[in-house]
């Protein structure tokens, strides 16, 4: 608790100093280079930054309505007003672009600033204004080559790598501080998710948009604007379809399941072992994600096993069994239909069959040939099928399974997984 409060300390001390320098900044900027109150393109920002933030989030609203996505959950963006931001340090006066950010976000979000969220207020203003400070600073220790349009649109690049560098520390400490997370879980909720590829790409568009702007001038910043809403809405339509397939197999799955009541629930228990066993490798969380996929998933190809033989009693006769080993191969058949799902996925669940020592299906492979995502899911689909209930057996108890895991380290399972495996089993029985 001491240490929860500290953190809380340390985030106040931390808005606070970011707010005073911002405040201090902006009061020396004016007092130095005055405000140009008649300045056009200064209202003009105003209003590329409001609609860049303002509409993408109207969008966002509508998407959630329309899809009836309730869920509301954290989310950390690079903005996409880091656009307007960039360009704003480049041809305003500084006082005018410092207080961009702090007259937009008063429209966008003025209940905030009065709410027991306020630091949020206070942190995003700050913090943009600081890095249009510096942005604009740069720019004009690199006015010697504005009058190149090429080279004056790729020191923007420039400049918004710097500006990202500082936009992700400022971040990273806001997390630290305010979300009392380790080291290594706010570095991977910074750059996470693929927001550094987003920081890139976003570079890429300030090029386009920077290198537009001198050739025709502000009206290329509402034509960018609406290639970055259709781009978002192409991609957000893309991961929809995607994920609507994957709904679609998941819900065959769970009906193979459903038909034998013995077997209801295995391919979330497989999951949620392997998301365990994966988080203790070190996956990071886009690839746990996957595997969770991957242990839903995992016999999905039994949907291709006549019910004769999938809900067979008795024990399989050798065709009955050669018959059931294809449903790895019909898994993999399925799954590979799905363009990003073809080298992981797809291939994971190809080989969850595989043995270490090298006598398993459907190829043979051995060791570390085989994925190791395939690894952890032998062992999390032998256990979670061990202490099941059959129609053929009753449940072992979970000591007969651990030690079966053991006895076959080295044999089936890889030896450096059993541990970890075994080791997060005796923490949770």
């Amino acid at each position: 608790m001491k240490n929860l409060d500290l953190k809380k300390n340390r985030l106040f001390i931390y808005v606070c100093f970011l707010g005073a320098l911002y405040a201090l900044l902006l009061f020396l900027s004016i007092r130095k280079n005055g405000f140009d109150l008649f300045d056009i393109n200064f209202y003009l920002m105003i209003a590329f930054y409001i609609a860049f933030e303002l509409v993408l989030v109207n969008l966002q609203t509508f998407i959630e309505k329309k899809f009836e996505e309730k869920e509301k959950k954290f989310d950390l963006i690079l903005s996409a007003g880091m656009i307007i931001s960039i360009i704003s340090a480049g041809i305003l006066n500084i006082s005018n672009a410092m207080l961009l950010p702090l007259i937009s976000f008063l429209f966008l979000k003025p209940k905030v600033l009065f709410s027991k969220n306020y630091h949020f207020f206070v942190f995003n203003t700050s913090m943009i204004g600081l890095l249009i400070f510096i942005v604009s600073k740069l720019f004009h220790w690199g006015s010697f080559i504005m009058k190149n349009i090429l080279l004056s649109s790729i020191y923007v690049v420039v400049l918004s790598v710097f500006y990202t560098f500082f936009n992700f520390s400022f971040v990273f400490l806001f997390l630290y501080f305010f979300y009392n997370g380790s080291f290594k879980a706010c570095v991977r909720q910074v750059f996470g998710e693929g927001r550094f590829f987003n920081s890139i790409f976003t570079s890429l568009n300030i090029f386009v948009v920077y290198f537009l702007y001198r050739l025709v001038g502000v009206s290329a910043i509402p034509i960018t604007f609406f290639t970055i809403v259709s781009v978002q809405l192409g991609n957000y339509y893309a991961t929809k379809y995607r994920n609507a397939k994957v709904d679609f197999l998941t819900v065959l799955t769970k009906s193979l399941e459903e038909k034998d009541s013995y077997t209801f629930g295995h391919g979330e228990n497989v999951s949620k072992l392997a998301v365990k066993v994966a988080k203790e490798l070190g996956f990071p969380d886009k690839d746990l994600k996957l595997i969770e996929i991957a242990g839903v998933l995992h016999d999905v190809g039994k949907i291709g096993i006549p019910d004769i033989i999938l809900l067979k009693t008795d024990k399989l006769s050798f065709e009955e069994y050669e018959i059931m080993k294809e449903h790895s191969k019909k898994g993999y058949e399925i799954l590979k239909n799905i363009t990003e799902y073809k080298d992981t996925i797809a291939k994971w669940v190809l080989h969850h069959h595989e043995r270490w020592d090298g006598k398993g299906y459907p190829d043979g492979l051995s060791k570390e040939d085989i994925p190791v995502v395939s690894r952890i899911l032998t062992i999390c689909d032998v256990f979670d099928a061990l202490t099941s209930d059959r129609t053929y057996r009753k449940a072992w108890k979970k000591e007969r399974a651990i030690l079966f895991i053991e006895e076959n380290s080295g044999v089936i399972f890889d030896p450096k997984i059993v541990k970890i495996f075994l080791s997060l089993v005796r923490s949770e029985y």
